[in-house]
């Protein structure tokens, strides 16, 4: 098998990004940085078991491939990896049992499908390993009186909008917000403070902005 032929070139390039993000990684540790970390601290809270907070799609699906359970990288090296090998793997076999191999377009949707799941599997396996450090730590109850701030949607009684805020140790957040008046709407945008939680949604009152 070729490894540089044109049917398996995005395979190829997958595998060539996976080494450059070990190295990336490598390099970070070597000068006492974590690219990791500066990545993760940009993404929203996509531990579902951590957090106990229903989650929007978005972060669902990222707790799904396992990011929040491990370093951004790692996720990411998984995936380039099971995705460059699926597709080897596919290719070698279609080229053996049919004596042809797919366009590369073509073979590249099922290994991408591959990716998916092994990242899910072998993420979630890997987290077992790798337990989160307990300093890290944050329940959802030292959420309250944190300022958080209404992105999608606009928060009414009974109709809870998406809001994120930010921890003690700079993570972001989503959580769900109702406002504690019922009167009162958490228009999109508006930063408020939250005073309570009722199951998975916190109540929440707009902030006072102090006077100039």
């Amino acid at each position: 098998m070729d490894l540089f032929a044109a049917e398996t070139a995005p395979f190829a390039v997958a595998l060539g990004l996976t080494l450059a993000i070990a190295l990336i990684e490598l390099a970070g540790v070597l000068i006492g940085l974590s690219p990791s970390e500066a990545i993760d601290s940009t993404l929203p809270d996509a531990d579902a078991d951590a957090s106990g907070i229903e989650m929007g799609p978005l972060s669902q699906f990222l707790s799904w491939l396992s990011f929040g359970r491990l370093p951004a990288l790692v996720v990411l090296i998984v995936a380039t990896t099971s995705f460059g090998l699926g597709g080897y793997v596919l290719q070698e076999a279609m080229r053996r049992i049919f004596g042809f191999a797919l366009e590369p377009a073509i073979a590249s949707v099922p290994a991408a499908i591959f990716s998916l799941f092994a990242t899910h599997h072998v993420g979630h396996w890997l987290g077992k390993l790798m337990p989160r450090e307990e300093t890290d730590a944050v329940s959802t109850a030292d959420f309250i009186g944190r300022v958080a701030t209404v992105f999608r949607g606009t928060a009414s009684s009974g109709k809870p909008a998406e809001a994120k805020l930010t921890d003690i140790h700079g993570k972001t957040h989503y959580v769900l917000v109702e406002p504690d008046d019922v009167q009162q709407l958490l228009s999109e945008g508006s930063e408020v403070v939250l005073v309570r939680r009722e199951g998975h949604v916190f109540r929440a009152i707009v902030r006072l902005k102090p006077v100039q």
